[in-house]
């Protein structure tokens, strides 16, 4: 097994090769004068399992990646298993209105012309696994957020929304605590309301979490509701941090600690997910 990984996803690419003891190969990259993107995986994989990580969070990293998938399959790989930490494109599984595509669906049927095996990470949208023909392995990330928080003494986990209230409630269970989920309804494309339920958090210690925090608005407006209601301590944790517009210097100024993941590796990246998916890697290469 060799491991090939985008320009988005190299330290987690490491980490995931210690995991797996295997090798990571180098890639060149280069543009061309009209800025298309010239890409060659480096080292002898002919006959090899290859696992291709990268993210699709933007359209050069779409791109990227899939260059790469290719490439694997085009020189001879034996299979492609292909992780994306970050499965961008995923907030659209249906069309909303008239003249929309299906994003999530053209994601997943490109990537999955070059690949054998699909794994992401806590997808935005678990409906879009329905338009997989391979089978979407989707990895659930639990255990290292219970080995980061056990030793806080946390009274609650909460959900910003009540779409993640099972994953703050399977994070609580764990960590022997209680969850609950803040209530958020949208009233319009611009006007979102969020009410906390009538539960008695003063002086308690939180954790708020989300599958990802994107320009932070609702992990900012969650926060506010809680300390407002005499919360003490206010951890943000979430699978994604893409912190859009530099929302990471205003979430970190009003709470206690922000705790993400490797899927997109920034300076808050405190836990790795790396352990969980190459567990998810040995499943689809045995045949689990």
């Amino acid at each position: 097994m060799k491991i090939i990984s985008s320009s988005s996803s190299r330290e987690l690419s490491l980490k995931m090769a210690a995991e797996l003891k295997c090798e990571l190969l180098d890639t060149e990259r280069k543009r061309f004068p009209d800025g298309e993107m010239y890409l060659r995986i480096l080292g002898d994989f002919r006959g090899e399992d290859v696992v291709a990580v990268g993210n699709t969070r933007n359209d050069a990293e779409i791109i990227e990646f899939l260059l790469m998938i290719n490439a694997a399959k085009e020189n001879g790989a034996g299979k492609v298993i292909a992780v994306v930490p970050y499965f961008g494109y995923a907030r659209q599984h249906m069309i909303y209105k008239t003249g929309e595509p299906i994003s999530s669906k053209v994601m997943l049927s490109s990537i999955e012309n070059f690949c054998d095996s699909l794994i992401v990470v806590e997808i935005h949208d678990l409906g879009t696994s329905k338009f997989s023909r391979r089978g979407l392995v989707n990895v659930k990330i639990v255990k290292p957020l219970v080995e980061y928080y056990k030793d806080r003494k946390i009274d609650y986990v909460v959900s910003p929304d009540d779409g993640g209230l099972d994953r703050a409630k399977e994070l609580a269970d764990l960590l022997k605590t209680k969850s609950f989920n803040i209530d958020k309804k949208r009233i319009d494309s611009r006007t979102v309301t969020m009410t906390v339920p009538d539960i008695d958090v003063k002086g308690k210690n939180i954790v708020i979490l989300d599958d990802m925090i994107s320009t932070g608005g609702t992990i900012i407006k969650a926060t506010g509701l809680l300390k407002k209601r005499g919360a003490d301590k206010v951890y943000v944790s979430a699978i994604h941090g893409i912190f859009a517009n530099g929302s990471y210097d205003e979430i970190s100024s009003i709470t206690q600690d922000i705790v993400i993941t490797d899927t997109i590796f920034g300076k808050w990246s405190k836990i790795t997910v790396a352990g969980e998916v190459a567990e998810a890697v040995r499943g689809v290469t045995n045949g689990a």
